[in-house]
């Protein structure tokens, strides 16, 4: 069984509230301004002997925005550490989160009781900071029996305020939001041999308990809907593959819903184009795209968000054995293309165009978004740091990429535009078939461009399309302030604001 994952608790008090005595000590963390005040909690007497020991450490005020000083815990009652971190009233998002990352790695190891914020921040900026310090407090689950015992972290979190409501409703959303995150990366962190394709359904029907309806489409009904794109990519799996639907109806009647589809390759060897053996158990996180959208439909179910959303996670596990899809093979698809395969290691765009064929004709969607760690070229082009955002450029097209990057500045999910053009349907074209899915291998393409155009062709032209090809940022090798290195969770905080803005 694994270990429950941390999930640090978050209470809002008003700012004068004191903690009653009886409580065990606390770690007390205490905000400075740029102008070296200390918040009106902290009486005259303890700002003084706060402001010798910060000049006896070394660190005399004023501090820099985010420099966090660890302090005697004696000099403040009922304390069991102290410490002082140097704040800025109108940070930004950005900088609040910075800030939140840096308290995180101060706080881990100091025990795992109650800590007191009083930062001079703004509700917006304290939710930022608060949601960045949970994040980055979040722990990957582990199998081993002899670990070494990790260090006591904080597990609440008392942040005081003079705005207790308004927090407090910031929080709550947030907090949701987090909640989402922290499922996206607990399903990336799990072995294919535990997240197999019917382990993800059995996560994807728990949603259900928040009132997201759930669909499951088996074998025989992806057979039926002539989804033979991604029957073929799981058809060498001993678990077959699935399309699990999720609906959020929380928007009014009658309006049109807008369609999140998510790659769930819970396991790819590449199949018969098999994968080299370095680095192949990260394949188990091949599936992040589907943990982003899981994560959102958790996230806006629990926010009771006012909009309506379906979420598709086109599952399998690309297999290597007798029955396995080939080089060459021809597959129908749900659209009614037919489509020569090339490499059989490019199989996330193949349950993607079935899934968004789909859900384009079933949901009648007002845009569509697809999520999916796709490519190793994104990742030579733009690193770990950004996904890549295409969408159609025209007007439809370009007003979706913009209120895409605005959420992502917001939220610092970092998306970087890429070019989506008919330019690459050359290298698409089949002799064989009405197109293949990839070029050939053979020299060096551009093939994160090839897939975007590959699954353009499978959204009606009239429905306002971005795919985001996440493989960079869905797993980073090192941290961020609102994640250790490891599975992200990368797109829920991005979808969830675009969605509900």
């Amino acid at each position: 069984m694994l270990p429950t994952p941390i999930r640090p608790t978050v209470r809002i008090l008003p700012r004068r509230s004191p903690r009653p005595l009886a409580d065990a000590p606390a770690i007390a963390v205490i905000g400075v301004g740029s102008d070296g005040q200390f918040p009106p909690s902290v009486t005259l007497d303890q700002q003084a002997a706060l402001t010798a020991a910060l000049r006896q450490s070394g660190t005399p005020l004023p501090l820099k925005a985010g420099q966090v000083v660890a302090l005697p815990a004696a000099l403040l009652p009922q304390t069991a550490a102290t410490l002082i971190v140097g704040t800025d009233s109108g940070c930004s998002p950005a900088q609040a989160r910075t800030l939140g990352g840096a308290l995180a790695v101060a706080l881990r190891g100091l025990g795992d009781g109650g800590a007191d914020l009083d930062l001079p921040l703004g509700p917006e900026a304290a939710v930022e900071c608060l949601s960045a310090l949970r994040l980055r407090l979040w722990q990957a689950p582990t199998y081993a029996t002899k670990a070494d015992p990790l260090p006591p972290t904080v597990t609440t979190l008392h942040w005081r305020t003079g705005s207790p409501a308004a927090l407090t409703a910031l929080w709550q959303a947030a907090e949701a939001v987090c909640e989402g995150v922290e499922l996206a990366r607990d399903l990336q962190t799990l072995p294919a041999n535990i997240l197999t394709v019917p382990a993800f359904l059995d996560r994807a029907r728990a949603l259900s308990a928040l009132g997201v309806e759930v669909e499951i489409l088996g074998p025989k009904d992806l057979h039926a809907a002539g989804m033979g794109l991604h029957l073929a990519v799981g058809q060498a799996s001993v678990t077959p593959p699935a399309l699990a639907v999720l609906r959020w109806r929380g928007g009014p009647a009658g309006v049109a819903p807008t369609l999140l589809v998510g790659k769930g390759l819970c396991f790819d060897t590449g199949g018969v184009c098999l994968k080299p053996a370095g680095g192949m158990e990260e394949m188990k996180g091949d599936m992040g795209g589907a943990a982003a959208v899981i994560g959102t439909l958790h996230a806006l179910a629990r926010q009771r968000a006012p909009v309506s959303v379906t979420g598709l996670l086109a599952l399998a596990e690309n297999a290597i054995g007798d029955n396995a899809y080939r080089p060459g093979d021809i597959l129908p698809s749900h659209s009614g293309l037919s489509v020569e395969v090339i490499d059989t290691d490019a199989e996330g765009r193949l349950v993607l165009a079935d899934a968004l064929s789909w859900g384009c004709a079933t949901e009648k969607p007002s845009a569509v978004v697809d999520l999916a760690t796709l490519t190793g070229s994104i990742i030579v082009a733009l690193g770990h740091d950004h996904a890549g955002l295409f969408s159609r450029h025209d007007s439809t097209g370009d007003a979706l990429a913009a209120a895409l990057t605005d959420s992502a500045t917001r939220t610092g999910d970092a998306l970087w535009r890429m070019p989506l053009s008919d330019r690459w349907d050359e290298a698409l074209k089949s002799d064989a078939a009405d197109l293949r899915h990839c070029a050939p291998a053979a020299r060096l393409i551009p093939d994160a461009l090839h897939a975007a155009r590959f699954l353009s062709r499978f959204v009606p032209d009239s429905i306002p399309f971005a795919h985001l090809d996440i493989a960079g940022p869905s797993e980073i090798r090192r941290p961020l302030p609102w994640a250790p290195a490891g599975a992200t969770g990368f797109g829920v905080r991005l979808l969830v604001d675009w969605l509900t803005r």
